[in-house]
């Protein structure tokens, strides 16, 4: 006679128990992605916080007379040129004292830096008589000495635009 062996026989879960089970997890991974987005969360808070609003409650932002005297101090600004900011001024040419290219409209400026440029760049808008930004135009200049002059002469073939407007002065 031959013996049958029977495989031994495993105690089956409970019929519900994985149900549970999955409810539980999922539960569980909810409140760990909950907390991960809090997490982040509190930390662009925390960032928003401390750059944007903490100097100013730690004191340390500038006063408005320290940045009132630095605006005004235009010791260095040669005589009929207007102070754009503190490393930069400018002025424009008397009308009739230069010429346009041939049909276009110009104007003629010159800008003198405090301390020096390596890159200078001047942008401006093109406006119409009625006062609409018609336009953009900018001029550049490289290796500006400290005091030294730079002529720029924006002009523009946009028969719309009738004069410019200074938007920009970078100095780098």
């Amino acid at each position: 006679m031959t013996e049958v062996t029977k495989a031994p026989t495993t105690d089956q879960p409970k019929k519900g128990m994985n149900a549970w089970l999955i409810v539980f997890l999922s539960l569980g991974g909810l409140v760990v992605l909950g907390a991960f987005l809090i997490l982040v969360g509190g930390m662009g808070f925390l960032f928003f916080l401390n750059y944007y609003v903490g100097p100013q409650i730690r004191g340390e932002a500038v006063n408005e007379s320290e940045v009132k005297k630095a605006i005004k101090d235009t010791a260095w600004v040669p005589d009929g040129f207007t102070a754009f900011n503190n490393k930069v001024a400018y002025k424009y040419a008397e009308s009739g004292s230069y010429t346009c290219p041939s049909r276009t409209r110009c104007i003629q400026m010159e800008v003198v830096s405090k301390d020096g440029c390596d890159s200078l760049y001047v942008a401006m808008a093109e406006v119409n008589s009625s006062g609409a930004n018609v336009g953009y135009h900018k001029e550049t200049r490289a290796g500006l000495a400290a005091g030294q002059k730079a002529v720029l002469m924006p002009d523009t073939y946009n028969e719309a635009a009738d004069t410019f407007r200074l938007s920009k002065i970078s100095c780098y």
